[in-house]
């Protein structure tokens, strides 16, 4: 056996460090193993081939309401490597390449959604008076939060479009507002999506404190921006994070089961293993008698996946600096926003990151395909683009980004398993989010808290 640790999870990303810094925090010592030779899971950077820029493998946004996020954040010391701006405040380009921008003043929710889209010049008057049906199913959402709160906001067979049809929203204000929204938190065109997870989304989003609805952006690479601040917390307290260390969990026969961590020629028996990998990979990731877990593995065999299409161009001069913003939103095209990484990372970098959520029509085209597409749409948005040279250009293909929210998907597990000592965290776990930085940070903290509150940690 080797060296001992109270726990070992098993993943680098949001959902394993989250997990690991949360025990380490209760006391425990904690050894991480990822299977990649870099950390940060599905958000993590890599260095551009050519230019040597760090380039994020998607573009990840965050929202003022990420509450557990930023309070993993602060206790690695790593809360100053994002940018939060102070209310909800978007650019957008409409497909005729009219500009505007919703920028919602510092009122108190919803009135500061309410008064920023009755300024947003976008939309008609219809359109306008069309947020205020939007109230009601808001206020039902934030309800549904309560503990045993019979209440619910949305049915979960009803998609966001028939949800939003059924709500009073008009064909406008869906494309400009409310598409590029749930796209952006559900990874899934509005027209397969379920609703119930939006309207949770909202609620959050909407609630008690304007700063909710608020854009945060990484101000970093995002291995850098959380993954390596954790792995420096967790050895300075004793902890280990282990890159190209695949693993294998044995469960051990016996009455009341247990599991044996395998990897890089090791073994461990720890009172608490976490696993942090995504739905596709669990099933890979077991070996033994793992008949206790054949709900949870079925469930996710039987899910289904949403991809998301990153094109990162290199231009010889700045070309969204005119439009005097660090992102814009491109309603109603296939890349629905554009994120300036000059901005976000400072002025080492000089790519735009075109994104590309609930990809599924694009992600088998060829590369040339996705950055002629990419780069056409960029023309028609914005003129600046004209004058500019592409000099550099990649594609990020993530064909498993996230796991599918439309209606009759499975259920989604919670943290406990019926396995002594093993636990779930991830984005895909039942948060009641969908599969986002937030989720998965709940979920590992989550995980860590179950295993202390079963009193594991001695």
């Amino acid at each position: 056996m080797a060296e001992r640790f109270d726990a070992v999870v098993i993943g680098a990303g949001f959902a394993g460090l989250s997990a690991a810094v949360r025990l380490t925090q209760r006391g425990a010592r904690v050894l991480v193993l990822e299977a990649r030779g870099r950390l940060g899971g599905r958000a993590t950077a890599f260095a551009d081939r050519d230019t040597g820029e760090l380039v994020d493998n998607g573009q990840h946004v965050l929202l003022g309401c990420y509450t557990e996020t930023f309070a993993f954040l602060r206790e690695i010391a790593a809360i100053g490597n994002i940018r939060v701006e102070p209310r909800l405040s978007v650019t957008m380009i409409d497909r005729n390449g009219r500009l505007s921008r919703l920028e919602c003043p510092a009122l108190p929710p919803p009135l500061h959604l309410l008064a920023g889209v009755f300024e947003w010049d976008a939309l008609r008057w219809a359109d306008r008076l069309a947020v205020l049906q939007m109230a009601g199913p808001i206020k039902r959402a934030r309800r549904e939060l309560r503990p045993g709160a019979a209440m619910i906001a949305a049915s979960p067979g009803e998609t966001v479009e028939a949800w939003l049809v059924r709500n009073g929203q008009t064909p406008r204000i869906r494309e400009m507002l409310w598409e590029p929204l749930a796209l952006a938190a559900l990874n899934q065109p509005v027209t397969q999506a379920a609703a119930p997870p939006f309207a949770r989304v909202l609620a959050e989003m909407f609630g008690s404190d304007s700063q909710a609805a608020a854009i945060v952006l990484p101000a970093k690479p995002l291995h850098l921006m959380y993954a390596e601040p954790a792995r420096e917390y967790l050895e300075a307290r004793g902890g280990s994070v282990m890159t190209g260390a695949p693993a294998r969990v044995a469960i051990v026969p016996g009455g009341n089961r247990a599991v044996e961590v395998q990897a890089l020629g090791e073994r461990w028996r720890p009172e608490i293993t976490i696993s942090a990998v995504p739905w596709f990979a669990l099933g890979e990731l077991l070996d033994g008698d793992t008949s206790a877990l054949d709900g949870v593995l079925a469930n996710a065999r039987a899910m289904a996946s949403s991809p998301i299409v990153t094109v990162n161009l290199w231009f010889d001069r700045d070309v969204l600096g005119a439009v005097g913003a660090s992102y814009v939103g491109l309603p109603g095209r296939s890349m629905q926003w554009v994120f300036d990484k000059r901005a976000v990372f400072g002025g080492e970098a000089s790519h735009l990151s075109l994104v590309s959520s609930g990809a599924s029509p694009l992600v088998t085209l060829t590369n040339a395909e996705l950055i002629a597409n990419a780069h056409d749409e960029l023309l028609d948005a914005l003129p600046a683009v004209r004058a500019a040279s592409l000099v550099r250009s990649t594609v990020v293909r993530e064909p498993r980004a996230t796991f599918s929210l439309a209606p009759g998907q499975p259920p989604r597990p919670s943290v406990a398993t019926p396995v002594r000592g093993f636990y779930l965290a991830g984005d895909w776990i039942d948060s009641g989010l969908p599969a986002t930085i937030e989720s998965a940070v709940r979920a590992g903290h989550q995980a860590a808290d179950r295993a202390v509150s079963e009193r594991l940690i001695h």
